[in-house]
C-alpha cells in the first residue's frame, strides 16, 4: 500500500508542476488570437494602432482617433458588413476630417433614425469590395490611361488619379479631392487606407 502510494505521488508531482506552470487560457477563439497576435505584432500607423488579426470593426474600436466615425458605422447597421469575411477596402478618414467635411449638423440629421438609409449610403460611399491594395490601385490607374474608377459599396463612384507628387488622389462624386496618406494598413478581412481630406456622394436625398 505505502508503494502504491509513493507511486501515485510520483505519477501526480510531474502533473502538479505542469498545473503551475501552464497559464491560465481563455475560450479557443482567444487562443488563437493570442497565438496570432504574438506572430503578427500591432502596427502604428501615424500613433494609429492596429492588429492585422483583428476585423476592420474590431481595430476602429481600439482607435482613439475614430470614434465618431465608428458610431455612425453603427448607427447604420452596418457592423456586420464591416465584420464580414469580406475582404473589404475602407478608405477612412480621422474623425476630425470626417466632421470637417460633412458639418456636425449634417451628420446629426444622418444620426437620426429615419435618415438611417442616407446614412448607411455616406458610410458605404468609402468602401469597396475587394482587397485593393496601393499596387492594384496604381495598376488600375495605369491602365485606364491617368485615372481609375472605384465602384463602392454604396454603388456610387470615386476616381483615383495620381499627382504630380506621386500621391494617389481620390476625387469624389462632389469634385472634392482627398489623398490617400497611408496605404495597407492590413485587416483581418481587408485593408485600410487613411485619408484626408473626407470623400462625400452627391447628396441625393438630403
Amino acid at each position: 500500500m505505502k508503494n502504491l502510494l509513493i507511486l501515485c505521488l510520483g505519477l501526480l508531482g510531474p502533473l502538479a508542476v505542469i498545473a503551475q506552470t501552464t497559464p491560465p487560457r481563455g475560450t479557443s477563439y482567444q487562443d488563437s488570437v493570442r497565438i496570432q497576435q504574438s506572430r503578427y505584432p500591432v502596427k502604428n500607423i501615424s500613433n494609429l494602432y492596429m492588429n492585422p488579426v483583428m476585423d476592420i470593426v474590431e481595430n476602429l474600436t481600439q482607435s482613439t482617433k475614430h470614434p465618431i466615425f465608428l458610431n455612425a458605422l453603427r448607427a447604420a447597421n452596418l457592423t456586420a458588413t464591416f465584420k464580414s469575411r469580406g475582404p473589404i477596402t475602407l478608405f477612412l478618414p480621422s474623425d476630425s476630417a470626417f466632421i470637417s467635411r460633412l458639418g456636425q449638423s449634417h451628420l446629426d440629421t444622418l444620426l437620426k433614425p429615419e435618415h438611417k438609409l442616407e446614412l448607411s449610403n455616406f458610410i458605404t460611399y468609402h468602401a469597396v469590395a475587394g482587397r485593393l491594395d496601393a499596387k492594384s490601385i496604381g495598376k488600375q490607374i495605369k491602365a485606364g490611361n491617368g485615372e481609375a474608377t472605384l465602384l463602392t459599396l454604396s454603388g456610387s463612384k470615386i476616381i483615383a488619379r495620381i499627382d504630380g507628387n506621386r500621391n494617389i488622389v481620390l476625387t469624389d462624386e462632389t469634385g472634392g479631392q482627398s489623398v490617400i496618406e497611408k496605404f495597407n494598413v492590413q485587416q483581418s478581412n481587408g485593408l485600410i487606407h487613411l485619408i484626408n481630406p473626407d470623400i462625400m456622394a452627391k447628396n441625393r436625398i438630403l
